[in-house]
């Protein structure tokens, strides 16, 4: 569903500094953690992730099949997230409720004139939000851990569209749902800290719409007709997550 409300609340999470959205959540948890006991059951991660493809389809409503299939793709986009995660004492299962901020990027040209381009770059920022149940493997130690899950997540997010240097701003965006699965290892190496390393896969995608404010621009001397109608587009991550963190047992 297409509101206000909606597209409001991406563009708050969407903006700013990429580390904010995580960095927030990661305040909220450490102010709860705290309250629990600490018997080693919760733990806080912090993230760095490398999706290696994304595709953006340009035109996903249209009528003609090869126009709908016309998509961007982009490689290795860097990302960052936190997760909570609670363990079940005494058992090889737990759960956890994470969030991560994706930037992807594409820039080309377009030529105008013979010795005329003009800047383009096209890309997407996302906000996943995901609830993961894990299986310990049971030959795990307290020290050394592997894992297994998937789960369900909720997609946020909007489109970057710039021609020259007049970006059309986001209208309008619809969540998208999926799954993910995973899989990995944690190593305490000193007291209450460890180092994680996972792979992932999930189904991240979103609708989204924008429109440029000017029907026309002027970049490079040149006089681009844009039009101010709204367009959309589909966000898609294919590709494989790598994760690399830090986590602090509670």
């Amino acid at each position: 569903m297409k509101t206000s409300e909606t597209s409001s609340s991406v563009e708050r999470a969407c903006k700013g500094d990429r580390f904010r959205f995580p960095l927030l959540l990661l305040c909220l948890l450490c102010v709860v953690s705290p309250l629990r006991a600490g018997d080693g059951s919760w733990s806080i991660l912090i993230t760095g992730n490398l999706t290696t493809s994304s595709q953006l389809f340009l035109s996903p409503d249209a009528v003609d099949p090869a126009a709908r299939s016309a998509r961007l793709g982009i490689s290795n986009s860097f990302g960052a997230g936190a997760e909570i995660r609670y363990r079940f004492p005494d058992a090889h299962i737990a759960v956890s409720l994470a969030s991560d901020i994706l930037r992807a990027r594409a820039s080309d040209d377009i030529v105008a004139f013979p010795g005329t381009t003009i800047p383009v770059s096209d890309g997407f920022t996302a906000v996943p939000v995901e609830l993961t149940g894990y299986f310990i493997v049971p030959f795990s130690g307290e020290r050394f851990e592997v894992f297994m899950g998937g789960g369900a997540g909720v997609y946020f997010g909007k489109r970057h569209y710039v021609v020259g240097a007049t970006e059309a701003p986001s209208t309008g965006t619809t969540a998208g749902y999926g799954i993910h699965v995973l899989t990995g290892v944690r190593y305490r190496f000193a007291g209450p800290w460890e180092a994680v390393a996972a792979m992932k896969f999930r189904d991240l995608q979103f609708h989204t719409s924008n429109a440029f404010s000017e029907s026309s621009i002027t970049s490079q001397g040149v006089l681009i007709h844009l039009g101010t109608q709204p367009f959309t587009s589909r966000t898609q991550t294919d590709g494989i997550i790598f994760q690399l963190g830090l986590a602090y047992t509670i």
